[in-house]
């Protein structure tokens, strides 16, 4: 049987601490460095995993640029996304913070509820975009949105008529952030 010093337990203990340590995860904080071109470029598992890293945190009202990122993960992702630009160009965000309006062809169209509540993909908060009372046309979707890098926010667009609600497609946004102070 082997005799163990104090040197020997305070190796086991470091070596057991830092084990421990190591296999903790540590909290989801947005990704510094993100880019809007970087997103059009990834594929649909790379958007998932930085949507499940992202915050909630408020998007600042006013014009906030868009961009749909369609056929992630293929030859087809970035001239589609950069074609939709034509289509969609982002959101609207009221000062009362309950209120969006998407911007369809340089028009505001399809106004949406805004709240806080817990995302359809994994049951974290999200920013959540409802318009099941204020479009028609929309009432069947739901977009929820996290922040991923400053004045960078990454959206996942719902259809709701399915059980269990399924993916329609991702997209995001991007404000200029100034600094509070």
């Amino acid at each position: 049987m082997a005799r163990y010093g104090w040197r020997e337990a305070v190796l086991s203990l470091g070596v057991v601490t830092w084990g421990t340590l190591a296999t903790t995860p540590v909290p989801a904080q947005p990704s510094m460095g993100l880019t809007l071109k970087q997103l059009v470029r990834m594929n649909a598992a790379e958007l998932e995993m930085l949507y499940s890293q992202g915050v909630l945190a408020p998007i600042p009202p006013g014009k906030i640029r868009g961009q749909a990122l369609l056929n992630p993960g293929t030859k087809l992702a970035v001239p589609s996304s950069r074609a939709s630009r034509f289509i969609w160009q982002g959101k609207i965000f009221h000062k009362d913070g309950h209120s969006a309006v998407n911007r369809f062809f340089g028009i505001r169209v399809i106004k949406a509820d805004v709240y806080n509540a817990e995302s359809w993909r994994d049951g974290r908060p999200a920013l959540i975009l409802d318009y099941s009372r204020t479009s028609r046309l929309y009432a069947p979707y739901r977009d929820e949105i996290r922040q991923i890098a400053p004045g960078l926010y990454l959206g996942l667009m719902f259809d709701r008529t399915a059980s269990p609600p399924q993916l329609k497609m991702y997209f995001a946004l991007q404000c200029e952030c100034l600094p509070q102070g």
